[in-house]
């Protein structure tokens, strides 16, 4: 079979995939949605560093960080269990929408292929803030880096993290690597690409 015809094979079955996923949607316990998103920026010590990346990601989501802190005593990096690290800030719901359209842009609405694991997990890094939509420079903070993770489940998840009645989500109601590439390609209009080639205006 020539490469020609695998690459039509391979378009023809991801058809065919996608029609299955707009079945499965029209139950409403099936249809997906975007549970929340996490920006995150890792500094590996406290002080005035680490409150410039909280303001960042105050700037960015429009709520206040939280401060993470070590897990680990690692002597070769000076890390302490329990001293801060790092910040992050949780956006959920419309909001979360809203700023995951502006995040996107960052990337050309591109995103890689590998960034989807199969329980509807997603993330991507912004390597300058100032490329979002809407930041500005500031010499006083700088400029940083960030992790973006979203989540896409079903309705029901809550079953699995809840206090009381806690019990265990079977594997076909969590979100797909590939259900969740059409769900924001739909959704978000993203291209699901192999490499990232971006030209920065």
């Amino acid at each position: 079979m020539s490469a020609k015809a695998v690459k039509a094979t391979k378009k023809k079955s991801l058809k065919e995939q996608e029609k299955i996923f707009e079945e499965r949607w029209t139950n409403p316990m099936k249809t997906p949605y975007l549970e929340k998103i996490v920006l995150n920026i890792g500094v590996g010590a406290g002080g005035e560093e680490l409150e410039r990346a909280a303001t960042v990601l105050q700037t960015i989501s429009g709520k206040t960080a939280v401060k993470t802190l070590s897990k680990k005593n690692v002597k070769e990096f000076n890390l302490r269990i329990g001293r801060p690290i790092g910040t992050m800030v949780t956006v959920r719901n419309e909001e979360a929408e809203k700023l995951l359209k502006r995040l996107f842009v960052v990337n050309n609405d591109k995103m890689l292929r590998k960034s989807f694991d199969n329980y509807g997990n997603f993330g991507f890094g912004i390597t300058e803030h100032i490329t979002i939509p809407g930041i500005e420079y500031d010499n006083v903070i700088g400029i940083w880096g960030l992790d973006v993770v979203g989540r896409i489940v079903r309705p029901g998840m809550r079953v699995k993290y809840r206090r009381k009645g806690k019990a265990k989500v079977p594997k076909h109601h969590y979100v797909s690597r590939l259900e969740a590439q059409y769900f924001l390609k739909k959704k978000f209009g993203i291209d699901i690409v192999d490499k990232l080639d971006l030209d920065f205006i």
